[in-house]
């Protein structure tokens, strides 16, 4: 058994010679005339049903969704820290709840981890940035390094 040996068939798919000459089995669809539809090339149409007008595609909804959920977390933990109040007012800062928004978004994070889009990671990881930042400019008496 060892000693037969079955001969090994390769074939090549490439379109192009690797003098970049396009191969003969391939001819025919550059020769096809270029008004003429290429029925044999091009997918079928699709079969679904349209869309309703004005109605979102689900995964841009869904990003929607999770963005603005970010956002609300974010509103949230700022105005616990006292961020948000009129300028020359001063509200009160809820430091622990704020650090509780913070560690939600963080949980957030962590668990969506290699499952978001580029646009809602980027927006969860600027949040988390800037919320970090604020607390711990609020936590670490930062009125110490001011001169």
């Amino acid at each position: 058994m060892a000693d037969e040996s079955k001969p090994m068939k390769v074939s090549d798919f490439r379109m192009f010679n690797p003098d970049g000459t396009l191969r003969p089995e391939f001819q025919e669809l550059e020769e096809s005339p270029a008004g003429a539809p290429e029925e044999d090339i091009l997918p079928e149409p699709s079969r679904e049903a349209p869309a309703p007008p004005g109605a979102a595609a689900p995964d841009s909804s869904v990003e929607t969704d999770f963005v603005d959920l970010v956002q609300s977390l974010a509103t949230s933990a700022f105005a616990a820290m006292g961020l948000l109040s009129e300028p020359g007012e001063r509200s009160p800062a809820d430091l622990a709840g704020a650090r509780r928004m913070i560690d939600w978004l963080a949980v957030l994070e962590s668990k969506t981890r290699k499952n978001l889009s580029f646009a809602e990671q980027n927006v969860l990881t600027r949040a988390l940035y800037e919320l970090r930042m604020a607390y711990v400019e609020l936590t670490s008496g930062s009125n110490a390094t001011k001169p």
